[in-house]
């Protein structure tokens, strides 16, 4: 063949090229618009109350002696907030921080779901089992949260928390057993229960999954080797943190030693895994004036005193929480893709090119004439785990501040307080019988009754010094303040959903994707067993697991978790904030893969385990196919089982 100016040129070009380029875009936006869309309210607890008290975010507003906003002011809040061309401008601010990104839920997206294509179901109510269960949980993290991650799933294991007199353990050190045990006595945590769900005729098929997630699949209940584990199989496996937050890789030279070190190799540099160290025991916002300082904006950070001067290897859910405090978001995720991508020697997902089918049923290998870097390599894979990121944070961002505007745990625990000591003036009474159920149910004044809960409000009253002053008044017995291990307690937005946990689940969903879905931990990283941070020592040792029988995959499921409930642990989320967030940002990274399918001209599948253990494969072949096609081997629909029982169409909302 002869070579002249027009055989060296690429085919389609020039103008046929754009004209290419300009219908896939078409298509991208003919995928998106296919989704079934559906409105999903809020709990509308915000309009139940008349002075929208005291389940709704108000943090950065303007809160009188009792930590109360008038409606006026969140009136004004909210109408800043989901105006059509908001502005800002309204809303009365006070104090030093500034609520962040509050808009980011308006902006649009030009590829992938947009912010308003996917929503999440109502937060639990007030007043409600799961609700006390969910700050029941809370509160034991806050007591729990200097106990080595390699004694939680200890049954035995000895706390610092000593049952009070007249109690059948009086004397006693309560073991993570113990602890558990009171958690089983919530009436959320009784599997036997049917009703007391979000509708008023029992659970949702949602919420179910939900609640069935908290416990242990064996045995079908909250067990101890379980306690505070993602809702995923994968993430109950194995020691408690994730081995992507503990290991390193191979160095430049191939040489092995670095990965019991928790060094990764990045290019010409290195990651350290270590953290810098929180002084344990070091809690904030247990006395009322420092909460309402917070809750009126007040800029608070950790003081030298708070740290100690060391960096470590997470050992605690403190370490955990200082982690998550300081994270860039995506920031966990970029380092387990370029933990695979050394370790595994770039081994995708069998569905990318270059690749050739071999035998039946199809085998697929890689080409020997190509390898993977723009696309389908280590920076495509990069790239797509910080691309995402963006779009999930704007998909939460509407969540939050756009449609739920739900309260952090801080603030449930301020009013349990106040309710518990009487002062409840400017509350509405029906607001106030509903706490009150909530201290009845968390067996408030029951701290001695050993088949009533009630021990765990003992503990943390006792946390926090035995009595609370509010608005010059002193009370005790009644300290049910969350001890923070932010020095400035929550963030400014809302609760639901959760950032942290949205991002999480967008990441590792791309990360799932991504590779081989075979892949195990034992060849990824040649050990054996996995590896735990020894308390005494501070360096990994054995935590006993075979690490070939356990999936990549799987412990992508515990690194979501981990990210996601370390903001648990600090107390600024509940569990709901994560359960929810981590399936919608799932669909973000599902929406941004099928619509980028149309920029390939091979043929392309990507499959993956999804949050609820179903299997979804995102596929496209440009000669046989007009669009992707997303395939989920459960039933319903999948864009929609997050909201299931919970949506309407959106048409007939209209």
């Amino acid at each position: 063949m002869t070579l002249d100016r027009n055989s060296i040129r690429p085919k389609p070009d020039g103008l046929d090229r754009i004209t290419e380029a300009s219908t896939r875009r078409e298509k991208m936006a003919e995928v998106a618009a296919d989704r079934p869309l559906r409105k999903v309210y809020s709990n509308e607890e915000e309009v139940t109350y008349s002075n929208a008290q005291p389940s709704s975010f108000t943090k950065g507003l303007p809160h009188n002696a009792l930590g109360l906003v008038e409606r006026a002011e969140y009136t004004a809040f909210v109408g800043d907030l989901t105006e059509a061309n908001p502005q800002m401008n309204s809303a009365a601010k006070v104090g030093e921080r500034t609520w962040e990104s509050p808009l980011a839920g308006h902006y649009f997206e030009i590829e992938g779901p947009d912010p308003a294509q996917f929503t999440m179901a109502p937060a639990p109510k007030l007043g409600g089992s799961e609700l006390c269960f969910e700050m029941a949980s809370v509160y034991v993290m806050a007591l729990l949260r200097d106990v080595p991650f390699a004694d939680l799933a200890n049954p035995d294991y000895a706390t610092n928390l000593i049952y009070p007199a007249g109690h059948a353990k009086a004397g006693d050190a309560a073991t993570i057993k113990d602890i558990v045990d009171e958690l089983r006595k919530l009436s959320w945590a009784d599997p036997t229960r049917k009703t007391f769900g979000f509708r008023s005729a029992g659970l949702t098929a949602h919420e179910k999954r939900r609640r069935a997630a908290l416990w242990d699949k064996a045995t079908g209940q909250l067990e101890v080797g379980t306690l505070f584990r993602g809702s995923t199989e994968g993430s109950k496996v194995g020691p408690y943190l994730s081995q992507f937050l503990l290991l390193g890789t191979r160095n430049r030279q191939g040489e092995t030693d670095n990965i019991e070190k928790g060094i990764i190799t990045y290019g010409a540099q290195t990651i350290d895994q270590r953290v810098a160290e929180n002084t344990a025991g070091h809690d904030f916002m247990q006395t009322w004036v420092e909460w309402l300082d917070v809750q009126n904006g007040a800029n608070e950070s950790f003081a030298d005193a708070d740290w100690t001067g060391d960096e470590v290897l997470m050992k605690s859910a403190r370490d955990l929480a200082t982690y998550v405090h300081f994270d860039q978001l995506y920031q966990a995720y970029l380092n387990a893709g370029m933990m695979i991508e050394i370790q595994s020697g770039g081994l995708k997902d069998q569905g990318l090119p270059p690749a050739v089918d071999e035998g039946t049923p199809i085998v697929k290998t890689r080409s020997a004439t190509s390898q993977g870097f723009a696309t389908w390599g280590g920076p495509h894979m990069l790239s797509l785990v910080t691309e995402v990121a963006t779009r999930a944070l704007r998909a939460v961002r509407r969540q939050k501040f756009q449609i739920h505007r739900r309260a952090r745990p801080e603030v449930l625990a301020a009013r349990l307080t106040q309710v518990q000591a009487g002062q409840t003036n400017g509350m509405d009474a029906s607001a106030v019988t509903k706490i009150q159920s909530m201290l009845a149910e968390l067996g408030a004044d029951n701290p001695a009754d050993d088949t009533r809960p009630g021990v765990l409000l003992h503990w943390i009253n006792a946390m926090n010094g035995g009595s609370v002053d509010i608005d010059g008044n002193e009370y005790a017995d009644a300290n049910y303040l969350l001890p923070m291990a932010f020095a400035e307690g929550s963030p400014m937005h809302p609760a639901y959903g959760a950032g942290h946990a949205t991002v999480a689940g967008a990441c590792v969903t791309i990360l799932k994707a991504f590779y081989r879905s075979d892949l195990t931990m034992k060849s990824l990283f040649g050990l054996d067993h996995f590896k735990e941070v020894d308390p005494a020592t501070g360096q990994l040792k054995s935590a006993g697991v075979l690490a070939e029988d356990v999936l990549v995959s799987d412990e992508l499921d515990k690194l979501a978790a981990n990210i996601s409930i370390g903001r648990n642990w600090a107390g600024v989320h509940y569990y709901t904030d994560y359960y929810d967030s981590i399936r919608l940002g799932e669909r973000i990274a599902a929406g941004m893969l099928e619509e980028q399918m149309l920029t390939y001209n091979e043929p392309v599948e990507l499959t993956f385990r999804d949050f609820d253990g179903e299997m979804v494969v995102i596929k496209y072949d440009p000669d046989t196919n007009d669009k992707p096609e997303l395939h989920y081997h459960g039933t319903g629909d999948w864009w929609l089982r997050p909201v299931e029982g919970f949506y309407q169409a959106l048409v007939a909302s209209q």
